[in-house]
């Protein structure tokens, strides 16, 4: 399928130090967008692509009476410790072969613009969890196809390792894939979210997987905005709890979440 970046500014590859990939496509509950979109913002990186591919809905967008199409942009941001590159986007990829073919052609983009120096994909996304979520944090679960890599992630508080499960869309393939054909080790970060329809974004979720990749890569974060918005969520819920006097304790494991723990 076709794509086209579109540059924004130039990069010398000599200047590119040790980077990595951190991907939040849009999905349930926006938990892994919603994560990068503020680690982008706090650490101030630069939009260095827009992105457009011909897998991505047809559906125009229009903001401030613009009308708009839909895009992915890649942002980079240059650090001592290491450089960083944030891909998200309006949409994922809306077929298999989008996917996989959209996989394939931004892991081959990244090895010629940074000379084959990707050190990590990260990826970012939500866990649907068949209980009550209590804990101030949430539970992260880790993968990935380099076991080192995975265990360096669980050295840290409120991390599980994935044992099994599907993870389906380009927040799954795109590390795997980058993984399994050589360009560089692929990691999945899936945090806790609630199964509630009423929840469409939950930056509580959000807010765990910014902590975790804050921590594992001594990243400058701002919280304010997050903090916010888990405010506004959990009062919304107790006015949930409030009208209808339920809350459950158990909700039932849906076929649907088996098969796409991670959009």
């Amino acid at each position: 399928m076709k794509i086209e970046f579109e540059k924004k500014f130039e990069l010398n590859k000599d200047d590119i130090s040790n980077p990595v990939i951190l991907i939040g496509w849009p999905g349930i509950a926006l938990v892994g967008k919603l994560a990068i979109s503020s680690i982008k913002d706090s650490i101030e990186a630069q939009l260095l692509y827009d992105i457009k591919y011909y897998d991505f809905p047809p559906k125009s967008y229009v903001e401030n009476g613009f009308l708009g199409i839909p895009t992915a942009k890649l942002y980079y941001k240059k650090r001592e410790s290491g450089d960083i590159f944030i891909l998200t986007g309006d949409y994922q990829p809306q077929t298999p072969e989008g996917v996989f073919d959209f996989s394939q052609k931004f892991c081959e983009k990244m090895k010629e613009l940074t000379d084959n120096k990707i050190s990590m994909y990260i990826s970012t996304g939500a866990m649907v969890s068949d209980k009550i979520i209590d804990k101030k944090i949430p539970d992260t679960y880790v993968c990935g196809t380099d076991e080192k890599i995975v265990d360096s992630f669980l050295e840290y508080d409120n991390t599980l390792i994935m044992e099994n499960g599907v993870i389906a869309g380009a927040n799954g393939i795109l590390p795997a894939w980058a993984g399994n054909n050589g360009f560089a080790p692929g990691i999945c970060l899936l945090a806790e979210t609630l199964p509630l329809q009423m929840i469409n974004v939950d930056p509580k979720a959000s807010k765990a997987l910014v902590t975790l990749l804050k921590d594992y890569f001594k990243l400058e974060m701002d919280y304010s905005e997050l903090d916010k918005q888990i405010k506004d969520m959990e009062e919304m819920l107790e006015k949930f709890r409030a009208q209808t006097n339920y809350f459950p304790n158990d909700v039932p494991h849906s076929k649907e979440h088996e098969d796409s723990y991670f959009r």
